[in-house]
């Protein structure tokens, strides 16, 4: 059975922490919806890479698995992802917090791109 349905449950959860970000996108301006949902996402995204190290010892696997250009790619932008959310709550509170500054949106929108490009090499780098 090859299809989304049947696909691990980390793999469906990640597809719904990228609906979250879409919606909470979409929700920009309305600061009470927005920021509970970006909060939200990222919550579950930290705790998968939390379980995944924990249960799994992802970190400590890489060494004994072929490391593909895709696998590099992958590994690569989901450290990008990681750190993006830290620059995003950070320029969302200072957002907050005074003036608006351009970073924020800029930033997010790599941020995006790249949390879509994570889920994307998911499913060609994993059982």
């Amino acid at each position: 059975m090859n299809s989304l349905v049947a696909t691990h449950p980390l793999k469906l959860l990640s597809v719904f922490v990228c609906l979250l970000l879409l919606v909470g996108v979409a929700y920009r301006r309305r600061r009470r919806i927005h920021i509970p949902l970006m909060l939200s996402a990222f919550a579950i995204d930290l705790s998968m890479v939390f379980y995944l190290e924990i249960r799994r010892g992802v970190v400590e696997s890489i060494p004994s698995r072929p490391m593909t250009t895709l696998l590099f790619v992958h590994i690569l932008i989901s450290v990008l992802v990681l750190v993006l959310y830290g620059v995003q709550i950070t320029t969302g509170i200072r957002n907050l917090r005074g003036p608006r500054r351009p970073w924020h949106r800029k930033a997010g929108m790599t941020f995006l791109l790249l949390r879509f490009g994570n889920l994307i090499t998911s499913f060609f780098v994993t059982q």
